[in-house]
């Protein structure tokens, strides 16, 4: 009875139970035209007020947050659910050489929110030095960011992740997406143009080099939100070839 609604309800238990690993929600807000930012690097604000409440309610659900170096340097997020949610989401830095600013929000609030760094054990006085200001610190030695991703994921498992939610930028995104570990999408569309061949799209990596390869999505929801379109939905992976 109701067998694949079932199966979808406890999805990132499944996964975290039988595969180590927490359940992966990529988000990310867009322009009309695919750029999640200006050539600049500004991005404040893509979405409107609307989209913007039903990311916190997002982040109130997640046990983790992840955004790379770039997102923390251009963005000072705080990451956190306004208001709360029901859960605490521990804020995920991955920062491979540990340049997090000690002025940075994330830096300044680490006392009251959770806020994880993951960086190379190449720059562990870097990372000493944010332990002291309230960070935890997760020392991974791959180099590639495919690797990154694939060790990264075990870790948060083994910290009782069951949910965690990547938030950009693209080149994480991007790796993310090149080792298939995302499982669902959040997407907000603003109807707003940028233009530019530097300004970045929301995935960055490798990609598939050919459009039979790819990945599909599972009953896409489209709601609109003011003028802004939010689509979500589950990623369908085709089995890969051994």
């Amino acid at each position: 009875c109701l067998i694949d609604e079932c199966r979808a309800l406890i999805a990132p238990f499944t996964k975290w139970m039988t595969r180590s690993e927490p359940f992966v929600i990529a988000k990310w807000a867009m322009t009309l035209d695919g750029k999640i930012a200006t050539s600049q690097g500004h991005s404040q604000w893509i979405s409107n007020d609307q989209s913007l409440a039903q990311v916190h309610l997002l982040r109130g659900r997640m046990d983790g947050i992840i955004i790379g170096a770039r997102t923390a340097k251009l963005d000072n997020p705080l990451l956190t659910a306004r208001p709360p949610g029901p859960r605490t989401a521990t804020r995920i830095i991955m920062d491979s050489k540990a340049q997090l600013t000690i002025d940075s929000q994330l830096v300044r609030t680490a006392d009251t929110t959770p806020t994880l760094l993951v960086c190379h054990p190449d720059y562990r006085p870097a990372a000493e030095r944010l332990v002291e200001c309230g960070l935890a610190v997760l020392y991974l030695d791959a180099i590639d960011p495919v690797e990154r991703v694939r060790k990264l994921l075990p870790e948060l498992a083994g910290r009782n992740m069951t949910n965690v939610m990547v938030e950009g930028g693209s080149a994480l995104l991007g790796s993310f997406f090149d080792c298939q570990a995302i499982d669902e999408v959040h997407i907000f569309v603003a109807p707003k143009l940028i233009g530019g061949s530097l300004a970045p799209t929301p995935i960055a990596g490798l990609g598939l080099p050919h459009m039979d390869q790819c990945i599909r999505l599972s009953a896409p929801q489209l709601q609109l939100l003011g003028d802004n379109y939010y689509v979500q939905s589950r990623l369908v992976y085709e089995p890969r070839s051994a």
